[in-house]
């Protein structure tokens, strides 16, 4: 059976972009699964398109952390092993942290505080309905504090280290965190509002400690339920 032509969207930017776009959208979404292979080929017929553009779109997925290239295999979906998110949330105590820390010294220039207690607002409003744009705020929420930190070496480690696909499934293993993920996280905003570096480091470290702790139980209860979401 000749398979269907997923149209890219458009029309705004090159088809190199769209098509990255739309792979990492199927990424993402689960689509493309943890451990599939990315045949050029499949991918050409999938979206109408000639080999150039997916092969720039599996090069920059590559980059991103969202797709692996392996000895005779080829190019695939990235797998997250057990260790992948420990070390994941070991990266992001010490990142996070000392950007809370930065933020907090930083807090008082031009409009960062109206800023951040906008976006915590969000955060509080998002986390009450259970929306789907929870996760786009607690990123914008994460990205602010690193621009307030002003260090700009910090925040490019972090954009290279924390792999998106890996946040989006982390996700959706914690439905039952979000309450308390929020608390923890406006206890981290107070901290930084008041100024108060080594209280905000503190509390931020704290938070995903909670988050790695809540993500191993959920392991342990639904092994079954992690192999779906990180092929590991």
């Amino acid at each position: 059976m000749e398979q269907k032509v997923i149209p890219l969207p458009g029309p705004a930017g090159t088809v190199v972009e769209t098509t990255i776009q739309a792979m990492r959208d199927a990424i993402l979404d689960g689509t493309f699964l943890p451990g599939q292979r990315l045949v050029v080929a499949d991918l050409q017929q999938r979206y109408g398109i000639s080999a150039g553009p997916v092969r720039e779109a599996i090069r920059r997925l590559t980059g991103e952390g969202l797709v692996d290239v392996l000895p005779h295999r080829g190019a695939v979906v990235r797998r997250f092993s057990e260790r992948d998110v420990r070390e994941y949330f070991e990266v992001r105590e010490g990142l996070d942290g000392v950007a809370a820390r930065l933020a907090a010294g930083n807090i008082h220039r031009g409009d960062y505080r109206d800023r951040l207690a906008a976006l915590i607002e969000e955060f509080r409003i998002a986390s009450g309905a259970g929306g789907p744009e929870l996760l786009a705020i607690r990123g914008a929420l994460r990205d602010l504090i690193f621009e307030i930190a002003g260090n700009m070496r910090l925040a490019e480690i972090a954009s290279r280290l924390v792999y998106p696909a890996l946040s989006e499934r982390l996700h959706k293993l914690l439905p039952k965190r979000t309450a308390s993920s929020f608390s923890e996280y406006e206890k981290v905003v107070k901290a930084i509002m008041e100024g108060d570096g080594l209280e905000a480091e503190r509390l931020m470290r704290l938070h995903l400690r909670h988050s790695a702790s809540a993500i191993r139980d959920t392991m342990e209860a639904d092994p079954d339920f992690y192999k779906a979401l990180f092929g590991g």
